[in-house]
């Protein structure tokens, strides 16, 4: 009988885990690719923030906020697959540092063509899906390098130290970024976000290319460069299969939210874009301590209850936000939804990596990630022509409702979770 299948490596003593921290403080391209990575998820919380609130105040349409917000998982979902397949072929430095190049130039292209009066919403959208459709080079791309920049028995803790990261970056990016549109206007944070995107370039170009090949090359006696199915290698691996499944619907119950909050920190808080990014730093904080909790106490959780656990207590939180009538109330529900939050990319993240061999990662992240996040437009589209008829409270409260009911399904799927056995974790 397959038995719970657990997320934590076996709990080390004190003086171990200290040292595993010390010895990836130390490693010099870890610490590259960490300070890098933290400069582009900046820029992508500057632009996130700048173009919603840009597109709000110039077209005063919630439809069309959830339009440009819903570009981005839409590119990327269609971009994902092919792309994955070219970082397990083509030179992965070379392919990361010509995307981030590119993203640059798009966006300073927006705030070029705003200064020229001649950007349209249409040509906005041209632009963002080009550089959204760019995006998975890079986003893979880190995915894809962090197993060979460090141990194995460190991706775990190196998977919490990205997650903290991310966290630090979701406090700071959004609050910060709202601070740049509110003192400077949209257009010039877009300027800043491509001088975000030059230093990542410089950091890619700092770890050496060898460190971005596969690490488990092809059979020398085979002429044939057969493709890997990677419908068949997730179909034949449980965990992967029912994360997949789980963040596909967590994706599309969190959608509305996003062209939610602000229309509601405009027309329900009656307040701008500083308080925008306050609100959603307030989740970060969120995400950054329940990390750092859940790096430093590592519980022996089976993946079912952490998978349902976090999305049941993520609609909880994300669904009161919708009857909060003041910025901090928001702050206080989301800060508790960050919270319960921040142990789903570290598991997911982790569960990949270890799961899938290196010379397939590229192609079956693609094909995860273009599945997983196309329930993410979804509900940013229903999310914003819901907002028009029942108005941004009310959307969010039945989002989290929804997101509650998919936590409670998805822990009665016995058939599919008796698939799951502890064998999965030496595959």
């Amino acid at each position: 009988m397959p038995v719970s299948l657990h997320i934590a490596i076996p709990a080390e003593n004190g003086v171990a885990r200290t040292s595993t921290y010390r010895t990836l403080t130390r490693n010099k391209f870890f610490g590259i690719y960490w300070t890098g990575s933290t400069l582009v998820l900046l820029a992508l919380e500057f632009v996130s923030i700048a173009l919603a609130w840009f597109v709000l105040k110039t077209t005063g349409s919630s439809v069309r906020v959830a339009i440009i917000l819903a570009v981005f998982p839409m590119a990327r979902m269609a971009t994902s697959p092919f792309i994955g397949r070219l970082l397990d072929r083509l030179p992965r430095r070379r392919l990361m540092v010509i995307d981030n190049v590119v993203q640059a130039l798009l966006y300073l292209s927006i705030p070029i063509m705003t200064w020229m009066h001649v950007l349209t919403f249409p040509i906005l959208v041209g632009v963002v899906t080009v550089a959204a459709g760019l995006s998975p080079l890079s986003m893979i791309g880190r995915g894809v390098l962090l197993p060979n920049l460090v141990s194995a028995n460190d991706l775990e803790l190196a998977n919490g130290l990205s997650q903290f990261r991310s966290g630090l970056v979701g406090l700071l990016g959004p609050a910060v970024g709202g601070i740049l549109v509110a003192a400077i206007g949209a257009p010039l944070t877009l300027f800043v976000t491509s001088v975000c995107y030059g230093a990542y370039v410089l950091s890619l170009m700092g770890i050496p290319a060898t460190r971005y090949r596969a690490g488990l090359p092809r059979d020398p006696s085979t002429t044939s460069d057969p493709a890997p199915n990677p419908w068949r290698f997730l179909w034949n691996s449980p965990a992967l299969l029912i994360v997949g499944v789980a963040t596909l619907f967590f994706h599309l119950t969190y959608g509305p939210l996003e062209p939610a909050m602000p229309v509601m920190v405009d027309r329900v808080y009656h307040s701008g874009a500083g308080t925008l990014g306050l609100v959603w730093s307030s989740f970060a904080v969120g995400s950054l301590l329940g990390t750092l909790l859940w790096s430093r106490f590592r519980p022996q959780w089976s993946l079912r209850w952490v998978i349902t656990g976090v999305i049941i207590g993520w609609g909880l939180f994300s669904g009161l936000t919708g009857f909060t009538t003041h910025p901090w109330e928001a702050m206080l529900t989301l800060f508790g939804g960050g919270l319960v939050y921040s142990p789903y990319n570290i598991v997911v993240a982790t569960w990949q990596q270890r799961l899938i061999p290196d010379h397939l990662r590229g192609s079956i992240f693609g094909v995860f990630q273009s599945v997983t996040s196309s329930g993410l437009p979804v509900g940013q589209l229903i999310g914003g022509v819901v907002i028009s008829v029942w108005g941004a409270g009310a959307t969010i409260a039945v989002g989290g409702a929804c997101t509650v009911l998919l936590g409670l399904v998805i822990a009665l799927l016995r058939a599919l979770w008796s698939r799951v056995s502890d064998t999965s974790l030496s595959q």
